[in-house]
């Protein structure tokens, strides 16, 4: 799961259905006043995906409720959508829609769903555009500290005093091949990763489970507590914290970045 489930309160639960939505590439906000024909009303979540030729629309009905919806929810929800010409609506609370609610919605362009089937609805889109793609330009930004061959990191690393060769060193040993690999999960900005999924890349396939990808790809870095994550949005947040500490540590080792720190010192080279 892309993180918990089982919201506090309705609010949290808006906030994040507009979140997971912005971050597979539609434009989503919350309590959005619309017109339709009877007047203003105001919906939940509204998104739209600016990427598709139609300008698709979606209206997102969040009910934190303990019990499953009623088909008269549902009813009101029909209304809205057809008055307001959304395209696609969804009904996500905690328990999903009683039965007679679920068969209204057949010939519907609605769906009831809990939250966690909204994010498994979504999950492989959320792995490539969010968690993939941030997470590796974040670390695609440290390359030039721990990938293997680096003339210009090798020279200033030549010239470290011994104390901070032992850190780099150190550090090497550390960060750098995590983050080495970690650059490697923007590749599906350059190639689509249902070709590396056919290959069987442990790396960029999006996982079965959390502990499934601990155990294949996390694994050999077992000097990470990975154990106090337990979902996929929580792991991305400690990854990009350890990215962003290693990142700071060889910048301190440095003096900064590797290119900024060779033009000076070549600046001040007689």
């Amino acid at each position: 799961m892309i993180e918990d489930p089982n919201p506090k309160d309705w609010r949290e639960l808006q906030a994040g259905v507009c979140r997971l939505l912005n971050e597979i590439g539609l434009t989503a906000e919350t309590e959005k006043a619309l017109t339709t024909p009877r007047g203003e009303v105001e919906v939940d979540v509204y998104a739209v995906d600016q990427a598709s030729v139609d300008k698709i629309k979606y209206i997102v009905e969040c009910k934190n409720w303990a019990a499953a919806i009623p088909q008269t929810v549902v009813h009101a929800f029909t209304t809205v959508m057809s008055e307001t010409g959304a395209n696609i609506g969804f009904i996500v609370s905690q328990k999903g829609l009683q039965r007679g609610a679920e068969k209204y919605t057949d010939s519907t362009n609605i769906i009831g769903m809990t939250y966690l089937e909204l994010q498994q609805r979504y999950f492989d889109v959320w792995w490539e555009k969010c968690f993939c793609r941030q997470v590796g330009d974040m670390a695609d930004e440290m390359m030039d500290f721990v990938e293997p061959y680096n003339p210009r990191r090798d020279e200033l690393a030549a010239e470290l005093t011994p104390e901070k060769a032992e850190r780099f060193n150190g550090l090497q040993r550390c960060f750098g091949t995590f983050c080495m690999v970690m650059t490697q999960l923007n590749m599906g900005r350059y190639t689509n990763l249902k070709e590396w999924s056919d290959r069987d890349s442990k790396l960029l396939k999006p996982p079965e489970s959390l502990d499934e990808y601990k155990a294949t790809v996390l694994s050999m870095w077992s000097h990470f507590e990975w154990d106090r994550v337990t979902n996929f949005r929580d792991l991305k947040v400690m990854i990009e914290e350890i990215v962003t500490e290693a990142h700071q540590e060889f910048r301190a080792v440095f003096g900064g970045e590797v290119d900024e720190v060779y033009d000076q010192r070549a600046t001040r080279t007689p």
